[in-house]
């Protein structure tokens, strides 16, 4: 099996939200707050902020193991992963108490309502494979209604949180600075993904307890298209 990236095709671009750094790369699913974004391109970085600075970077690439795992690389500002209202006690998302993500796959569809996946695939992390951390050795994917959207960060245990550490030992890693973020503090990490052929959209799902800027991303979705 080898994984090829798809071009999304049948979206119509609707006007952002936010100004971005790869503005016409980008489709937004819905309006006002927690908005969900979906981009046809598998890398990239992206300004939530209106600053100049971007919030979210991105990168899907192979890693050449007999397995054909694609490895995609995450980097995220901490408003993008603050849990905020929801742990008003420590807001910042800068902690592992106080950061939360999610991941999930759905097909790709010209509309919102979607196919939801976890069957047959595979996400996890050098820090999810350890057993001392996870019992399945996997990042347990977000499941939403067959037919539906994505929807707001589920609480009630859909979906491993994907952020999760003791000290400075984690699944995902947290800096001050980060050249990817323009100088601005985040959380840094890498999943890989296995599945059957087929086109699919990746998702991150977020906290999306803010009013603004990354503080209120619900969703951010990437295609890959994995063939025989």
């Amino acid at each position: 099996m080898r994984i090829l990236l798809f071009l999304l095709l049948g979206f119509v671009l609707t006007p952002l939200l936010f100004s971005t750094g790869n503005a016409d790369d980008l489709v937004v699913l819905g309006n006002g707050h927690a908005p969900f974004y979906v981009s046809n391109n598998d890398e990239g970085r992206f300004d939530f902020s209106n600053d100049l600075k971007a919030d979210y970077y991105v990168k899907a690439h192979y890693i050449g193991n007999t397995n054909q795992q694609l490895k995609i690389d995450y980097i995220l500002q901490d408003e993008c992963v603050d849990l905020g209202a929801k742990d008003a006690s420590d807001i910042g998302g800068d902690t592992y108490q106080d950061a939360a993500l999610k991941f999930a796959l759905s097909n790709i569809s010209s509309t919102p309502a979607r196919t939801w996946l976890d069957e047959n695939i595979s996400i996890s992390n050098p820090w999810f494979k350890s057993k001392k951390h996870d019992d399945n050795q996997m990042i347990d994917l977000a499941l939403f209604p067959n037919g539906t959207g994505a929807r707001p960060f589920p609480l009630d245990g859909n979906g491993d949180d994907a952020i999760q550490g003791l000290g400075k030992q984690g699944s995902f890693k947290h800096f001050d600075s980060l050249e990817e973020l323009d100088g601005q503090s985040g959380w840094k990490g890498s999943v890989f993904l296995n599945a059957p052929p087929g086109d699919y959209l990746l998702w991150t799902v977020h906290p999306a307890g803010g009013i603004d800027e990354c503080d209120r991303l619900s969703g951010f979705a990437i295609p890959i298209f994995i063939v025989e």
